[in-house]
């Protein structure tokens, strides 16, 4: 017998509804009270997780936790700290609860302690709690409600912290360092300094712009005692590079270098190592900002070229102190030039392969050093100036110089003193070149605005006198102008005036064409018996905001008939063109020569010149010599009298020669006076390929770059990379054989730039240029 059920559709909605009934409350038995709380993972952000509180009930046992509204329906969930000990966790909406409370809880699910409780703090109306400092590896129990427990139902929630650290690298502190060997050949081993920290306990090697991220390698010096590190780049396309010896807990810096490799790598060759001992590779990223892969190996060079005489300052050459012009020239070369056991970071330059000479200080106690007729595998050179006796020698304070000529004051009358010269960047195979020291005048400096007992007069007036802070200008500091002045000096000039009222106003209505901009201020000088400032008294605000804005100088307390000085020097060395209204001037700098550059032409060695301004300006005499020695005029060009305004100036020599061939600028007033550039030498040899030369350098704008090329082809092109390496230009080669190409760089900041020439087989020439 079969039996049929009807039932009414009443009944049918009542076994729905218990249906319905007995389902959800099967659902929240596990997460409606905290010890059948849902696990909820941490993400490292936010991530969100589905959830519900329909049908949920009060917790038994657990207070109301003191937000929010807390009227029962809530729901769990637990999760495990992370290692950092921070956690966030955030409902959202998107559901239909749209009003969320939150609380955060410690312990035990039968012993829970409140953490926090929050109402509002995510998004609209839902809740958010952050916590910092919580023990890793413990649960936290999470509880949510709806706030009056009358609207509930679907919710969004996550829980995230910050990523854990990434994992270090076994190399980071040199006791980690990785061995490589060094072989006849560049055999390379691939290495990062990805998440790589500073080294403790080891101080800052002094090049390459050192600020951590380093990492560390170890060779042992073979049978000749020399090794040859080298990097490459891969990731990390700015290195720098040190190498020490000793122990890990007791490191000796042997040499360090910045851009000594290929492109903006690092190349070391050690010599005279005893073989046999170890010795250790620190490797970092110029700046820490830019890490990643790269590549190194060490390699057996070739013995090291006999060292010259003077490779320590025992043999330094003694060199006549010229009382006027360079009569007497001493030649040098830093062909197998070696360290020296002075400190090798003592001035910017890698100090590894420097030579010696020695002078005696005049009766001015001040002498003009240049370094003329410099060629070979590299003519960027730096040189300093030492006292004592040797080996033990102190830097005379302030006499680093990059640029090739240079003055130092104040130095001892009659007390010997040791001039250091040394290539910028590393080794410099064939580098030759020659020593010029001149006796400055008692004070220190020519009769020109340069000095402080030569000043430019000022007159107070109707009208505005242009000057600016060039180059040509050097950094003059005597008596305690260093103790008062607000700033550093480095090419500073001077300006006279006599007080007509208590009170002197200096308005630089302009400062153009510089970025830093300049600073200035007044003082009352005393002078000696030979006419030399012996003490300054400031009068004045000190000027310098630190970029380039017209600015005032306000000189108080004047006494009405007393001689008063005003300095201007460029803020950093800047090199600004200002004007100062209501002032007149006589007596400054003559003529501002900005460069002398030189290039070679198919037909023509190509000349140019360019001044900042003029004074009294006849003409120039361009000058040539075959021998470095023995000069000839060649030409003339007419100076523009007087002038303000950048100006500039060729001259083509169409009667060439292979070789070298030097030139020289010969400025003359109207009244006869002369002033000698530097030298510049030109080598014409076009068996040499790829990037010959970049000139003006330095440049304020539009760059004519040379090239020597076989043939223009789609992979071969040009690049201007800044200080870090990155590529600003690029322009693929359009010419063939012999040629040039312009390249615009007048929006640029002043610095330092590379202009870098890749062929079609990834070999690259670079040549250093400095944007004004």
């Amino acid at each position: 017998m079969k039996y049929y059920f009807y039932f009414t559709s009443r009944f049918r909605a009542l076994i729905f509804v218990l249906s319905l009934t007995l389902s959800t409350s099967w659902i929240f038995a596990q997460a409606d009270n905290p010890c059948a709380a849902t696990a909820l993972t941490v993400n490292t952000s936010c991530t969100y997780t589905g959830g519900t509180n329909a049908g949920a009930t009060a917790s038994a046992g657990v207070p109301a936790p003191g937000c929010a509204n807390y009227q029962g329906g809530d729901v769990w969930y637990t999760v495990t700290v992370p290692a950092s000990g921070s956690i966030t966790f955030e409902t959202g909406l998107g559901g239909v609860m749209t009003d969320s409370g939150m609380a955060i809880y410690s312990g035990s699910c039968a012993a829970l302690a409140l953490v926090a409780c929050n109402d509002d703090g995510g998004p609209g109306a839902m809740s958010l709690i952050a916590l910092t400092g919580q023990t890793a590896g413990a649960t936290l129990w999470v509880r949510v409600w709806e706030y009056g427990n009358n609207n509930n139902g679907t919710f969004n929630i996550c829980a995230y912290g910050p990523a854990p650290p990434p994992p270090g690298l076994p190399n980071d502190n040199c006791s980690g360092a990785i061995p490589i060997t060094a072989n006849a050949t560049c055999i390379n081993t691939a290495g990062t300094n990805a998440t790589a920290t500073a080294s403790l306990g080891v101080t800052d090697p002094g090049c390459a712009n050192y600020l951590g991220g380093d990492v560390w390698y170890s060779v042992v010096v073979p049978a000749g005692g020399n090794v040859q590190i080298e990097t490459t780049a891969g990731i990390l396309t700015d290195g720098g590079l040190a190498v020490y010896s000793g122990t890990c807990g007791a490191l000796t810096l042997i040499s360090c270098d910045d851009d000594g490799g290929v492109g903006l790598m690092s190349l070391l060759t050690i010599y005279g190592q005893t073989p046999g001992s170890t010795l250790y590779i620190r490797v970092w990223e110029y700046g820490n900002d830019s890490n990643g892969t790269f590549s190194l190996c060490a390699t057996i060079p070739p013995p090291p070229p006999p060292a010259p005489a003077n490779d320590n300052c025992v043999g330094a050459y003694p060199t006549a102190v010229n009382s006027g012009g360079c009569t007497s020239q001493t030649s040098g070369t830093l062909v197998g030039g070696t360290p020296s056991i002075q400190d090798v970071n003592a001035c910017f330059g890698s100090e590894n392969d420097d030579v010696w000479f020695s002078f005696v200080a005049p009766a001015s106690g001040s002498v003009g050093i240049s370094l003329n007729n410099v060629v070979g595998s590299t003519t960027d050179l730096f040189h300093s100036i030492w006292s004592g006796t040797c080996p033990t020698l102190t830097l005379v304070p302030g006499s680093c110089s990059d640029p090739n000529t240079s003055t130092s004051l104040s130095l001892t009358p009659g007390a010997t003193y040791f001039l250091r010269v040394n290539s910028y960047f590393s080794l410099a195979e064939t580098t030759t070149f020659d020593v010029c020291i001149q006796a400055l005048t008692v004070c220190g400096g020519a009769s020109n605005n340069d000095w402080c007992q030569a000043p430019a007069m000022l007159t107070l007036g109707a009208g505005a006198f242009n000057a600016s802070t060039s180059s040509i200008y050097t950094s003059d500091t005597p008596a305690n102008l260093n103790s008062i002045f607000c700033g550093s000096t480095e090419n500073n000039s001077w300006y006279e005036f006599v007080a007509t009222a208590t009170t002197a106003t200096f308005d630089f209505a302009s400062v153009t064409n510089c970025f830093s901009g300049i600073q200035a201020e007044v003082y009352q000088v005393t002078n000696d018996v030979n006419g030399c400032c012996t003490n300054f008294t400031s009068f004045s605000n000190c000027y310098n905001p630190g970029f380039a804005t017209p600015g005032i100088v306000t000189a108080t307390g004047l006494t009405i008939g007393t001689t008063y000085t005003l300095m201007v020097d460029g803020f950093g060395g800047d090199q600004c063109d200002f004007q100062v209204s209501n002032w007149t001037a006589s007596g400054i700098l003559p003529v501002e020569l900005v460069g002398f550059y030189g290039v070679t032409m198919p037909q023509q060695n190509k000349l140019s010149w360019q001044t900042a301004s003029e004074l009294n300006n006849d003409y120039f005499r361009i000058l040539r010599s075959f021998d470095g020695e023995n000069f000839d005029e060649i030409g003339t060009v007419d100076g523009a009298g007087n002038s303000s305004s950048k100006l500039f100036y060729q001259f083509d020599d169409r009667d060439v020669r292979s070789g070298t061939t030097y030139y020289q600028l010969e400025q003359v007033d109207f009244d006869g006076s002369r002033v000698k550039s530097e030298l510049i030498a030109l080598q014409r040899d076009l068996e040499q390929m790829g990037l010959l030369g970049v000139w003006p350098n330095p440049t304020t704008g539009m760059l004519t770059i040379e090239l020597n090329i076989t043939e223009p082809v789609a992979t071969s092109y040009v690049e201007l990379l800044d200080a870090k390496g990155h590529t600003l230009i690029q322009e693929l080669i359009r010419v063939e054989g012999f040629g040039t190409m312009t390249m615009d760089v007048s929006h640029l900041h002043s610095g330092i730039y590379f202009v870098r020439f890749v062929d079609e087989n990834g070999v690259t020439t670079l040549k250093k240029i400095i944007k004004q």
